[in-house]
């Protein structure tokens, strides 16, 4: 499939910057994270982002000539992520560099700036399939889903680290069931948006409709969903084997929404 690793790339890169953003704004309001802890999922973060460029790479058909991409950012929102996502990176290598040598001050500023250049990418990435030309891609739920990707599964990934470790200081089961109302409701309005469109987003919401993909995903977001209302409900001290078997659902439910995202898609 031709558009394996965009759907990996950009569904591992939103979850890397999501996680880097839960991460700094932790330590923002002066949650305690133990040193190791810290070192671990920083580090964690780096290399799922660094895994996410190498997916990229593949999609090109002559990966050494990646860095050309960047020479266009003025006009193109493709060289503006890759810029943006470069620079992420970078930024969350120091970042996790920092919290290895002890450095908090430097570590808040490398957070700050991961951040802002985190959304920027994010954004970015979701602009770039904002086209007319493709009525099922242009509009404002692409825009919305690419950030709810980042939303749903940055929190678990960093909170279900922090579980495990016994360090979790935040309610991941709440922040998890926020992010799903939105991602409900976008999958929502982005479907009936579809069938009141052009006969081309009409055939896009029929081949979604028809896919097995579709359904796979709305299965695994129903179970996450009831494993993290139980959790949410109950306020048990430890649930560990929950958020992890959520995480590992949301993480295939948005898997098979991206993919279906880039098959489904069809050109005036």
């Amino acid at each position: 499939m031709h558009d394996l690793p965009l759907a990996i790339f950009t569904v591992l890169s939103q979850m890397a910057i999501g996680a880097f953003i839960t991460m700094w704004l932790l330590e923002l309001r002066n949650k305690d994270i133990s040193y190791k802890t810290g070192v671990l999922i920083s580090v964690s973060i780096t290399i799922i982002g660094s895994i996410s460029v190498l997916f990229s790479l593949f999609h090109l058909g002559h990966p050494f000539a990646a860095y050309r991409a960047i020479l266009n950012i003025g006009r193109s929102w493709l060289s503006r992520e890759v810029t943006l996502y470069g620079g992420f990176i970078f930024l969350s290598g120091l970042y996790t560099y920092f919290w290895w040598k002890g450095d908090s001050s430097k570590r808040f500023l490398c957070g700050v700036f991961g951040t802002i250049v985190g959304l920027a990418t994010i954004f970015s990435s979701a602009m770039i399939y904002v086209i007319p030309a493709i009525p099922a891609w242009d509009s404002l739920s692409t825009i919305v889903a690419f950030f709810v990707t980042g939303l749903i599964l940055g929190p678990l990934f960093t909170g279900m680290l922090l579980q495990w470790k016994k360090e979790l200081s935040f309610n991941i089961s709440f922040v998890t069931l926020i992010g799903l109302a939105i991602s409900a409701l976008t999958v929502a309005m982005y479907t009936s948006s579809l069938f009141g469109g052009l006969p081309e987003a009409v055939a896009t919401g029929e081949l979604m409709l028809d896919s097995s993909l579709f359904w796979g995903r709305i299965m695994a977001f129903i179970i996450a969903l009831f494993i993290f209302l139980l959790a949410h409900i109950r306020r048990r001290a430890s649930h560990k084997i929950l958020y992890t078997t959520g995480f590992v659902l949301l993480l295939a439910s948005e898997f098979l929404g991206r993919v279906l995202f880039y098959t489904s898609a069809i050109h005036l």
